[in-house]
């Protein structure tokens, strides 16, 4: 089985910014600890292709993703570049009616994307979760498409409430991915989320990243890093992969991902750390490798 990361999980927002280790630092990080694969984010688009196909052969990478709003241009890259995937990291919605719109959308993505041979998904975070309406908003999500897919993001799935292997069996043949983070609490969805008309501005805040200075780039990460403070709490969930008190059991994940027509991918992410960055990483890698089979 193959073993992947993110390149967000190499600085968090920053890598959002394009600040800190550049491409291929992060590319030759990520071999050295053990991983086979690499999730991108937009910023890492900003790269010559052609470098960035380059930098994956020396290092032996294989780019199975990009956390992204699905665009054409995206998708195009991504073909380019041999990727399996385009997925969106999240988008407000907090109704079935809501869930249908953003639904539409990943619905047209995906038949532009299919001759590409690039699949479209939707990555959760707990709040997708929520009960309403007789189901979670995940699952009216799901309900309302058919072409396009989902990240599972296992960790914070079981964080929101909802055991992951019932939610891979439930919706056979639309986990493309999955994202692993070992989890010691259930702390469910949280209040009711955040709806896509609210008055607040809309769209990926990291889009022009490429038009923005060094100085406003930092000032932004500054920003970030202030506001967040005060939820770090949420982080302290996530646990060393095996420890005592997880709970998930990776191998029953794996066998439910097996029951799917086609292999799904699996993605480390990890906001919060137990250990030195790189150890904790290396260790998550190591882990899975030697346990799940």
């Amino acid at each position: 089985m193959k073993v992947g990361i993110g390149t967000y999980s190499f600085g968090g927002i920053e890598s959002y910014l394009g600040l800190g280790d550049t491409l291929l630092e992060k590319f030759k990080k990520i071999k050295a600890l053990g991983f086979d694969t690499v999730e991108l984010l937009p910023v890492d688009l900003d790269n010559d292709l052609d470098d960035i196909k380059k930098w994956l052969e020396e290092t032996g990478l294989e780019v199975t993703s990009i956390h992204a709003e699905p665009s054409e241009d995206v998708i195009k890259k991504m073909a380019y570049l041999g990727g399996k995937a385009v997925i969106w990291a999240s988008t407000p919605f907090n109704s079935k009616a809501e869930a249908e719109e953003v639904a539409a959308f990943l619905e047209k993505m995906a038949e532009f994307a299919e001759p590409y041979g690039i699949k479209i998904g939707y990555h959760n975070h707990s709040q997708e979760f929520y009960f309403t309406e007789g189901k979670t908003l995940e699952e009216h999500l799901l309900d309302a498409g058919s072409k396009f897919y989902i990240q599972l993001d296992c960790g914070w799935a079981q964080n929101g409430g909802m055991y992951p292997p019932y939610f891979i069996r439930k919706y056979k043949n639309r986990v493309v991915a999955i994202h692993v983070k070992e989890n010691s609490k259930v702390v469910g969805p949280g209040p009711k989320p955040a709806s896509r008309h609210a008055d607040r501005p809309m769209g990926n805040p990291f889009g022009n990243v490429k038009e923005m200075s060094l100085e406003q780039r930092q000032a932004m990460l500054a920003e970030f890093n202030k506001r967040s403070a005060a939820g770090a709490d949420r982080f302290k969930v996530q646990c060393k992969m095996g420890a005592p008190e997880s709970n998930i059991n990776w191998q029953d994940i794996k066998d439910a991902l097996d029951e799917q027509d086609f292999e799904a991918f699996w993605v480390v992410e990890r906001e919060g750390f137990y250990d030195e960055h790189d150890k904790c990483l290396a260790e998550d890698c190591a882990y899975l490798h030697a346990n799940v089979k």
